[in-house]
């Protein structure tokens, strides 16, 4: 049988590329777990300025005051501290309308953790809680934020203005804000 006429690959030709994929494989993984950490912090950060559009949607929804109660916590690099609760300030169950506690059997509208590598470490609100009244204006007469990083030096800071405006800012210090 003539050698020339067969199709195929030989053996050499196979590790070669198999060989070349490993490479590939150990240079791409080290990249991919260090952008990880970036992805996990900005994925939290619009999840948060989504989550202030609902809560403004809500309170105008509802008719009445939603909260966003922050429970900021110290940095950690590994992340998964920090957490903010949503609820309806609208008294059911017994509790007290207008309060900016919950209590009573007040609807809760979302529960978030932060994920890992993610920590929700500093809000200038007054005890850490904002709201939105029915008309969807927020409780403060000034611009406020919550802010968070991950281990890379990466920050971002979700800025809520006093007629309602939402912006998300990223730092690479946490001193310096750009959009």
């Amino acid at each position: 049988m003539d050698r020339k006429s067969e199709h195929g690959f030989t053996l050499i030709e196979l590790v070669v590329v198999i060989a070349i994929i490993g490479i590939m494989v150990g240079i791409g993984v080290p990249v991919v777990n260090s952008w990880l950490p970036d992805y996990r912090l900005k994925s939290a950060a619009r999840h948060l300025v989504s989550n202030f559009q609902r809560a403004k949607i809500e309170a105008v929804k509802r008719n009445t005051n939603v909260v966003l109660e922050f429970q900021p916590a110290a940095f950690s690099p590994g992340g998964g501290v920090g957490s903010y609760l949503i609820f309806a300030d609208d008294g059911s169950g017994g509790g007290v309308a207008g309060d900016d506690i919950r209590n009573g059997t007040e609807p809760v509208i979302a529960t978030v953790t932060m994920p890992k590598d993610v920590s929700l470490y500093n809000t200038n609100y007054a005890s850490d809680t904002t709201r939105f009244n029915p008309r969807g204006f927020p409780s403060a007469a000034v611009t406020s934020h919550a802010e968070m990083r991950n281990n890379n030096s990466r920050f971002y800071r979700t800025s809520v203005a006093p007629v309602g405006g939402i912006r998300l800012e990223a730092s690479s210090d946490g001193v310096t804000w750009k959009n």
